[in-house]
């Protein structure tokens, strides 16, 4: 077994680097050794040590609402719908840790358990500084019926739950709002309504149906308003077999779960990378590498104050649960 040299940088406080998706990827065909002389460095967006490492291929993975900088970065892993060679994967955050697969084999069962629920709508929300779509959702829905909400945001439920799945198990419908809208970006929460045996009641991604079966969920931009959203979740709600149908409905079209959505497709684009002569695995071209190394120190400063300030907004503002 080939050993590889490698270290994380710039990931969250809470990062386990022996434990993670990642590594797990790299440990089923490498000996992994850490050194800080890596051959690759594994690169997140909550830092700029990644700055500090020339001689090495830089792999950026990130499950926030960015887009990797290819001038920084050899290859990158990240949620935009985009084409560049081989030095980048279409992986969502949702996909980590094979939730998806473990999302399809509950779906699969929903039909059967929805005689079990209680309940009719979940809301699991902590940040409220999101857009106001969302809460506005939650307020045209509870006027209809309650919304439950669990989560820290408008909770009304006694408290904060525990385990979200097992909450939103108990009812039939899911408000799956995203903090913002941006294209291609898709995190956990529809995902996390589809694996409660819920229908997901979803905004955000404008093409969310390229990534999940459109007839399996309702998608608040097929309406025209969200008072149109409601009026077509009372229809569903009021009709059973339309309710069944929807739920039947397999989480992708075909039953075919997106490769990029998989750990196999994961692990075919980090072996891919590393299975190269390091030389030849490297993709950052010199005049970049120079430009944005060799400027002067207080342009570098102001590049990067500048870049991570935007980082820190949209985390703030889209990203925070």
């Amino acid at each position: 077994m080939r050993t590889i040299r490698i270290k994380f940088v710039d990931f969250f406080p809470a990062w386990n680097e022996e434990n993670n998706f990642i590594i797990r990827a790299l440990r089923k065909k490498y000996d992994v050794e850490f050194s800080d002389q890596p051959d690759y460095l594994i690169c997140s967006c909550f830092g700029d040590e990644s700055l500090k490492y020339r001689d090495c291929v830089k792999i950026f993975w990130t499950g926030e609402d960015l887009t990797p900088d290819f001038n920084l970065y050899d290859y990158g892993i990240a949620y935009d719908h985009l084409t560049f060679g081989d030095r980048y994967l279409r992986f969502p955050f949702f996909a980590i840790a094979d939730n998806v697969k473990k999302a399809v084999e509950v779906h699969e069962t929903a039909v059967e358990q929805a005689a079990q629920k209680t309940g009719f709508c979940s809301f699991v929300v902590s940040n409220g500084n999101a857009n106001p779509i969302r809460e506005e959702m939650f307020h045209l829905l509870s006027e209809y019926q309650p919304v439950a909400s669990g989560g820290r945001f408008l909770n009304n439920v006694g408290g904060p739950v525990e385990d979200k799945i097992e909450f939103q198990s108990h009812y039939k419908f899911c408000i799956a709002f995203e903090n913002d809208s941006s294209d291609g970006y898709t995190s956990e929460k529809i995902l996390d309504a589809f694996r409660s045996g819920a229908i997901p009641i979803y905004w955000g991604n404008r093409y969310i149906s390229n990534d999940f079966n459109p007839a399996a969920f309702i998608n608040c931009h097929d309406f025209a308003s969200l008072e149109q959203v409601v009026a077509y979740v009372k229809e569903v709600d009021n009709d059973p077999q339309l309710y069944q149908k929807i739920l039947s409905e397999p989480m992708f079209i075909d039953h075919q779960i997106p490769h990029n959505f998989t750990s196999e497709g994961l692990e075919e684009f980090l072996y891919r990378i590393i299975d190269q002569p390091i030389e030849q695995a490297k993709r950052i071209a010199e005049f970049s590498f120079k430009r944005t190394y060799t400027t002067n120190q207080k342009e570098k400063a102001d590049y990067f104050h500048l870049m991570h300030h935007n980082i820190l907004y949209k985390i703030m503002h889209k990203v925070v649960k």
